[in-house]
C-alpha cells in the first residue's frame, strides 16, 4: 500500500509538471504564431499602401468605410468601451501582389478546332483596385449574400480577406468615371460612397486561381472568396489615418504643417480632398484637440496605422464554440483577447502629396 502511494503521488505530480509544460509551450508557440502572421500581413499592407495612388482630379481613390458589425464587433467610437467595427478598406494601387497572368483559349496550328491549349497571357498594366475586409465565415465556403449568413456557416471564425482586381479590369471596368462617382461635388454622396457602393457592391470581371477571366462577377460574394482569405484569426482590425494640414497658426514658433489623426471607427473619403467627420491632434502635454474638418480636406495623408490582434489556436476554438453556442459575449470576447490574444502594429508612411 506504501508503495501503490507513492507511485500514485510520483504519477501525479509528473502529470502536474506536464499540464503546465504543455500549457506554457501552447501559449508560446501561440504567440510565435500570432507575430508570425501579424509580420506577414503588415508587410502586404506596406507594399499596397506604399504603392497606393491618390489623385486629385475629382473621383475618390480611398475609401475607409464601417457599414457592419462583425460579430461583437459593434462599435462605432474609438472611445467606447464596446469592441470597434472593423473597417472596410477600399483604394488603388500599383502592388506587385496582383494577377499578372490570364489563361487564354488559344488555337494551335497543330491542333483541331476542337482542341485548345491554354497559354499564360501577361496582363497589361499595375494598378490594381485592392479591397481589406474583415468577415466571420467559413475558410472553405463561398460567401453569403448577408453577414449573418456567413456568420451560421459551419466552421465559421474571424479572418482578414484580401480582393485585388487585375490592372486590365481595373482600368476597362473598375476606374471608369461612371463607377467610381466622377464628380465636382465632392461632399455629394457619390463621392463619399463611390467606392463602397459604385465598385464594390457591383459586378467585374475577376481573374480566377485557375487564371481564367470569370466576366460579371459579384464582387460582394467575390471579396470573401476562399482564395482571398489573407489569414484567420484575426479578431481585431483597426486603422488610424495621419493627415498633414496647413496650420492657420503657422509663424516664427509655429510650424507650417500639423498632423491630424483620423481616428478607427471614422470614415474617410480621399481624392481631391480628404473628407472626415471626426479628427483631433495631440497637444505637447499629451493630450488630444478637435480638429475642424475643414482644415483637414485640404490636407494629405502623413500616414497609416494599422492595429492588429490575432488570437492563439486555443483561444480561437474557445471562441468559436461559444459563437456557436450562441454565448459570446463583449465581456467573454475581451476576457479571451486578453488571454490569447496579442497585438501587432504597423504603421505605413507617405512620402508625397498626391498628383494632380
Amino acid at each position: 500500500m506504501a508503495a501503490s502511494a507513492i507511485m500514485t503521488i510520483i504519477v501525479l505530480a509528473v502529470l502536474s509538471v506536464t499540464t503546465n509544460i504543455l500549457n506554457t509551450w501552447n501559449r508560446a508557440s501561440g504567440e510565435l504564431k500570432n507575430k508570425f502572421d501579424g509580420t506577414v500581413v503588415g508587410n502586404i499592407l506596406q507594399e499596397d499602401f506604399e504603392s497606393i495612388m491618390i489623385k486629385k482630379d475629382g473621383r475618390a481613390w480611398l475609401q475607409v468605410d464601417y457599414p457592419e458589425n462583425v460579430s461583437v464587433l459593434s462599435g462605432t467610437n474609438y472611445l467606447d468601451p464596446t469592441p470597434l467595427k472593423p473597417p472596410e478598406i477600399m483604394f488603388f494601387s500599383s502592388t506587385v501582389l496582383r494577377p499578372r497572368y490570364t489563361r487564354d483559349q488559344i488555337s494551335s496550328a497543330n491542333q483541331s478546332d476542337d482542341t485548345r491549349s491554354k497559354q499564360a497571357v501577361p496582363i497589361p498594366g499595375s494598378v490594381c483596385a485592392i479591397k481589406y475586409q474583415l468577415a466571420v465565415k467559413s475558410p472553405f465556403m463561398t460567401a453569403s449574400s448577408d453577414s449573418s449568413g456567413n456568420e451560421n456557416q459551419y466552421n465559421a471564425f474571424f479572418g482578414l480577406y484580401r480582393a485585388v482586381i487585375d490592372p486590365r479590369s481595373t482600368v476597362l471596368e473598375a476606374m471608369g468615371d461612371t463607377v467610381q462617382g466622377y464628380t465636382n461635388d465632392v461632399n455629394s454622396e457619390s463621392y463619399r460612397y463611390a467606392l463602397s457602393n459604385n465598385l464594390w457592391q457591383k459586378s467585374c470581371t475577376i481573374i480566377d486561381e485557375q487564371g481564367l477571366e470569370q466576366p460579371g462577377q459579384d464582387l460582394r460574394g467575390w471579396t470573401l472568396a476562399p482564395e482571398n482569405l489573407l489569414v484567420m484569426n484575426l479578431v481585431d482590425f483597426r486603422l488610424t489615418l495621419g493627415v498633414f494640414y496647413k496650420n492657420p497658426n503657422s509663424g516664427v514658433n509655429e510650424p507650417e504643417y500639423k498632423i491630424a489623426y483620423i481616428p478607427p471607427g471614422t470614415p474617410v473619403t480621399i481624392g481631391p480632398k480628404i473628407l472626415a467627420t471626426n479628427a483631433y491632434g495631440l497637444g505637447s502635454g499629451g493630450g488630444k484637440y478637435p480638429v475642424e474638418s475643414a482644415l483637414v480636406e485640404d490636407g494629405f495623408l502623413a500616414f497609416a496605422d494599422f492595429s492588429m490582434t490575432f488570437i492563439s489556436d486555443v483561444g480561437a476554438q474557445e471562441m468559436r464554440n461559444m459563437m456557436k453556442n450562441g454565448t459570446l459575449s463583449v465581456e467573454e470576447y475581451k476576457r479571451l483577447v486578453l488571454q490569447y490574444g496579442n497585438t501587432v502594429t504597423k504603421r505605413v508612411q507617405f512620402i508625397a502629396e498626391p498628383l494632380l
